[in-house]
């Protein structure tokens, strides 16, 4: 069966991207993958970063208190990103159409995902333009990036 992959970020140039995708794959009897990328928690920890002048159980204590701090952070951001991945898809899709969707969200930097599972895509379907900052653009850094990397045909739409 083939495969459309369609990038959503939730701008309306996402939103009706995944629309015509999920168009074009009843035309074409495929299944369509929403990806859903985000960028991993970076935040600044609020321990200290030097360890050096304390006692070696100290330390350990701190270290593993950071690590457990910092996957808290992690989980947080990944929960928002699969909630906004859903909000997405809701507003888009009729609930009997929603099976036929499969989604992905994944921690990485979306053109990096969108060109790697372009691999195994028949069709990558993306808009012109997400959330980035420059507007008068007629293509997204994301958008320009896949369709110079991409495995498979773009499809760019406004």
């Amino acid at each position: 069966m083939a495969r459309i992959l369609v990038g959503v970020d939730g701008s309306e140039h996402s939103k009706r991207a995944l629309r015509w995708a999920i168009e074009e794959a009843q035309l074409r009897d495929a299944r369509v993958t929403m990806v859903h990328a985000y960028e991993p928690a970076r935040v600044r920890s609020p321990y200290t970063y030097s360890y050096s002048a304390m006692p070696g159980t100290l330390t350990d204590d701190l270290r593993e208190q950071e690590r457990e701090w910092r996957q808290q952070q992690e989980e947080q951001v990944r929960q928002h990103a699969e909630s906004a991945a859903a909000r997405i898809l809701e507003s888009v899709v009729d609930t009997p159409k929603r099976g036929q969707v499969e989604t992905l969200v994944v921690p990485r930097d979306p053109a990096d995902v969108l060109v790697e599972l372009s691999r195994n895509a028949d069709l990558l379907v993306m808009g012109s333009r997400g959330y980035g900052g420059f507007k008068g653009l007629l293509l997204g850094s994301v958008s320009q990036k896949c369709v110079s990397h991409s495995r498979c045909p773009v499809v760019i739409l406004r």
